[in-house]
C-alpha cells in the first residue's frame, strides 16, 4: 500500500513537471519563436534538471546598431520582451493550472527571477538610447505581471490550449526528451499566434 502511494505521488510529481516544461513550449511555439529541445530530469541532480531551450528575444540586440529605426524597433523590443516574459511565466501557470491553484501559490522560482530579468534589461537598453524619455514603457506598469498571467490564463484556459500542454506533457513523460523535430510534429496542427501586419524583422 505505502509503495503504490509513493508511485502515485511520484507520477503526480513527474506529471507536474511535464505540465510546467510543457508550458513553456507551448508558448513558445505559439508566438513563433523556435524551440530547440525540452526535457524533463531528476530534480534531485544538477545534470538532471527539467528545461526547454527557446529562441531568446529578438529585436534587442540590434537597437543600438540601427538608431535611425528606433521608432520602428523599440516597440518590436517591448513586443518580443513581453512575448519572452509570457513565455517564463508559462511554466508556473500551466502547473498552476494543472495542479487546480492560483499562480501565486506555485514555485515559479528561475521562472519568476528571469521573467523580471528580461523587464530589467529592457529597461537597461531604454536607458542606453537617445531621449529614453520619449519611449514606451508599459513593461515598467505595476501590473505588467498580472496581465502577462491573465493573458496566459485565456489562452491555456478560455482558448484551450491547456489541451497542446497536455500533449507535450504526455510526450515528454514517454520520452524525458523531446527534439525540435518531434515538439514540431505534436504541435503542428496548433493555430499560432498572428501578429498581422506588424511582424516587424
Amino acid at each position: 500500500m505505502i509503495e503504490n502511494k509513493t508511485r502515485s505521488s511520484e507520477e503526480r510529481q513527474l506529471a507536474t513537471v511535464a505540465m510546467h516544461e510543457a508550458g513553456h513550449v507551448v508558448v513558445s511555439h505559439y508566438y513563433r519563436r523556435k524551440v530547440y529541445g525540452a526535457k524533463i530530469g531528476d530534480h534531485a541532480s544538477a545534470q538532471g534538471r527539467s528545461v526547454v531551450r527557446f529562441e531568446l528575444t529578438p529585436h534587442v540586440g540590434s537597437v543600438h546598431l540601427r538608431l535611425n529605426e528606433l521608432d520602428r524597433l523599440w516597440p518590436l523590443a517591448v513586443r518580443e520582451t513581453l512575448v519572452t516574459t509570457r513565455i517564463r511565466f508559462a511554466g508556473p501557470m500551466s502547473q498552476a493550472i494543472y495542479l487546480k491553484q492560483s499562480y501565486r501559490d506555485v514555485h515559479g522560482g528561475q521562472d519568476y527571477r528571469d521573467a523580471l530579468l528580461e523587464l530589467l534589461r529592457l529597461e537597461k537598453l531604454r536607458l542606453s538610447l537617445p531621449r529614453p524619455d520619449e519611449l514606451d514603457t508599459c513593461y515598467k506598469d505595476d501590473d505588467v505581471l498580472d496581465r502577462v498571467a491573465e493573458d496566459l490564463i485565456e489562452l491555456f484556459v478560455e482558448r484551450e490550449y491547456i489541451n497542446y500542454v497536455g500533449r507535450v506533457a504526455r510526450g515528454l513523460i514517454a520520452e524525458q526528451e523531446l527534439t525540435a523535430a518531434q515538439i514540431s510534429e505534436l504541435l503542428q496542427d496548433m493555430p499560432l499566434h498572428d501578429w498581422g501586419d506588424d511582424s516587424g524583422s
